[in-house]
């Protein structure tokens, strides 16, 4: 299966970023190119939508990479992805504000998962960048394939 990326800029309370006036007034203001360096990801992996087909991911017999980021139209796959143990890197990026109402990327019933953090960044404006990976990778792929071959008949 390939493997799924999922980058998310959040605020402090777990708020999407583009979901928050605030936020976006402080990404604004001290936005610059590349922020997290993300443009060499996107440049090789393949951008995944709010319209991304689950099972296409879970039976892909591929080594692409696919990138997924987070924001409020891509939220409920994202968590459709976490439920079906499909994300197998997540890229945090926190931002210093604080939303209260905005829109949560991860929504309550995830099943639980453990990771495994691959690095951490602070940059000097007060935003962080934590990059983990999934620690049980294949097995839970193989057993979601597993399943959907079975549902399927393939």
């Amino acid at each position: 299966m390939g493997k799924v990326v999922l980058f998310a800029v959040l605020t402090m309370d777990g708020c999407l970023a583009d979901s928050s006036v605030e936020a976006q007034k402080w990404l604004t203001k001290t936005d610059t190119p590349d922020r997290f360096g993300i443009a060499e990801l996107k440049k090789t992996a393949r951008p995944l939508s709010e319209y991304a087909s689950l099972t296409m991911l879970v039976l892909d017999k591929s080594s692409s990479t696919y990138l997924i980021e987070a924001n409020t139209t891509t939220a409920s796959i994202i968590n459709g992805m976490a439920r079906m143990h499909l994300l197998d890197e997540i890229i945090l990026c926190t931002i210093p504000v604080i939303a209260g109402n905005g829109c949560r990327l991860f929504l309550g019933d995830l099943p639980e998962s453990e990771w495994i953090r691959d690095g951490l960044k602070a940059y000097k404006d007060g935003s962080l960048k934590a990059m983990y990976r999934k620690s049980d990778g294949t097995s839970v792929q193989k057993m979601n394939a597993s399943r959907l071959k079975r549902l399927f008949r393939l």
